[in-house]
Parts: structure tokens; C-alpha cells; sequence
């Protein structure tokens, strides 16, 4: 079973064994509000919450993977609902 779990952009809706283990993190990286209803500033586009989000989880993990490793890199993706589309 998962620990915890949630999409980006889908912040609120959060599973496993503990669905709230992250919410202090993403209330602090400005992505979620203490009742665990997302941030949306208005006119915000939705990647910048992506970004916060993201941030929050490298912070977090400890993790650190570089805009041009991304751009470059084959990373493992699956897909929770439907068929992620492969052709960017």
C-alpha cells in the first residue's frame, strides 16, 4: 500500500496509508491552505503550482534533477487515470 499520494494539480485529492504526511510541506511551499484546499491565485497559470509543487517535493526528498536533465532524460512515467500521452 502507498504512503502518500496525490497528482499534481489534484493536491486536495490525496491517498495511502498516510494522505496527509506531506500537507505541512506543500501548506509551507504555498500549494495548499492548512484545510488542505489548493492555492489559486488568480491569472496564476497552472504550471507555476506544478513548480511549487514539484519544489516542495525536492525539497523534501532531498532530490535534485536539472531543467536539462529533464528536457534530455527517459524518465519511467505511468499513469493513474488514462493513457499518458509519450509524443511531447
Amino acid at each position: 500500500m502507498e504512503l502518500c499520494g496525490f497528482g499534481l494539480g489534484e493536491e486536495v485529492w490525496r491517498w495511502g496509508r498516510e494522505p496527509d504526511l506531506l500537507l505541512p510541506y506543500l501548506v509551507s511551499g504555498h500549494v495548499l491552505q492548512p484545510d488542505g484546499t489548493l492555492i489559486a491565485p488568480e491569472g496564476e497559470h497552472y504550471t507555476d503550482t506544478y513548480r511549487r509543487t514539484l519544489g516542495v517535493i525536492e525539497q523534501r526528498f532531498g532530490l535534485s534533477l536539472s531543467p536539462d536533465y529533464l528536457k534530455e532524460a527517459r524518465l519511467p512515467a505511468y499513469a493513474v487515470r488514462g493513457t499518458p500521452d509519450m509524443h511531447i
